[in-house]
């Protein structure tokens, strides 16, 4: 089964539809193989990884330990493939010490250039974005990774250019993809730690590291609980679709609506190999990096679903709000709890 976003003739988004993942027919039964076609169709797109997208047991050694907002931070290196490797930031809950282990959670940056995982791990510059610090003050252990192209490995490098070096060893391979393997990799890491409860981990984003925590939770089954803020955009109407750049955002994905009108895959479809665990999407109506709100309501209820006929419809819910490319307070609150909800 084929599913996708179809663009009709006409001038504006009212002319998209997203074709529904499922039908009235299909059956709880049906799901594994269409499920699989799914993937492998996702994948096609994502490019030849030169390693296969899974865990693995790999390398890690800790570079060095301080205490910051009251809690103590571990910054570790991590073997991802070949000669690359990645860094991340620990953060210990105070009361580790008193359990046998603690529930762990990935934090993902977005956008911030040379600043990486700590841009989820500033309480003071970017507090709306402090999911780590805030997240181990309820008794979670925090992983934040630098994803690839931010961070410690860029080494001052411009944004722009780190891309087009990627695409230049990587001709073959897209940039999603090499995110997922960073991610699987930081994963791994956490499998290792003794401190660490190996019975599921969370993960939470906004923007692109919104994208991140949906890529890492669709392609990793051990994430058991999501929080993807603003990183929703269908590939139909992403507005980054189409600026120029060394490859698109997937391969081949631009070039396949321009000849065919419709997607190879939607991200209902991707959502929808997140279930049956727990994801939560939050959605501003007022998302200037994402204005069709829409389209990405669409998606999501196309992929709920799919939680229905697994028969766990709570699992994936939706917060739509008001205020913008952002998490406040209020809203950042409802996501912790959630997590607190499906991990603990």
């Amino acid at each position: 089964m084929k599913c996708f976003a179809t663009v009709t003739a006409g001038d504006g988004m009212e002319n998209i539809m997203i074709s529904s993942v499922i039908t009235r027919d299909t059956k709880k039964e049906d799901w594994p193989a269409i499920r699989c076609a799914i993937k492998s169709r996702i994948l096609e797109t994502f490019g030849a990884s030169p390693v296969e997208l899974a865990p693995q047991k790999n390398e890690y050694e800790e570079l060095e330990r301080y205490v910051a907002n009251g809690f103590e931070h571990i910054r570790i290196r991590y073997h991802i493939f070949d000669d690359e490797w990645g860094y991340g930031l620990l953060i210990l809950p105070n009361d580790l010490g008193e359990r046998k282990c603690a529930k762990a959670v990935l934090t993902i940056h977005g956008t911030n250039g040379t600043i990486g995982k700590y841009g989820v791990c500033d309480v003071e510059g970017t507090p709306r974005r402090a999911y780590a610090i805030e997240l181990a003050a309820r008794g979670f252990i925090t992983f934040s990774p630098d994803q690839y192209g931010f961070g410690e490995a860029m080494e001052d490098e411009a944004y722009k250019k780190s891309f087009e070096n990627f695409y230049d060893r990587y001709p073959n391979w897209s940039l999603s993809s090499r995110r997922v393997l960073g991610h699987i990799r930081a994963l791994d890491v956490l499998d290792q730690l003794e401190y660490v409860c190996h019975d599921g981990y969370g993960v939470i984003g906004n923007s692109l590291g919104g994208q991140a925590s949906f890529y890492i939770a669709a392609f990793d089954e051990r994430i058991k609980a999501a929080v993807i803020s603003t990183g929703i955009s269908p590939n139909v109407t992403n507005v980054y679709r189409d600026l120029t750049r060394t490859q698109p955002l997937e391969l081949g994905v631009t070039s396949y609506i321009k000849e065919h009108g419709t997607t190879p895959w939607e991200l209902n479809e991707m959502l929808s190999l997140c279930a049956p665990r727990a994801v939560l999407c939050l959605e501003p109506f007022n998302d200037p990096y994402n204005p069709y709100t829409s389209v990405t309501i669409d998606c999501i209820k196309s992929a709920w679903e799919v939680y229905g006929l697994l028969e766990t419809p709570d699992r994936l819910s939706m917060y739509v709000h008001g205020d913008g490319h952002d998490t406040v307070d209020t809203v950042r609150a409802f996501a912790y709890d959630w997590l607190a909800r499906f991990l603990k």
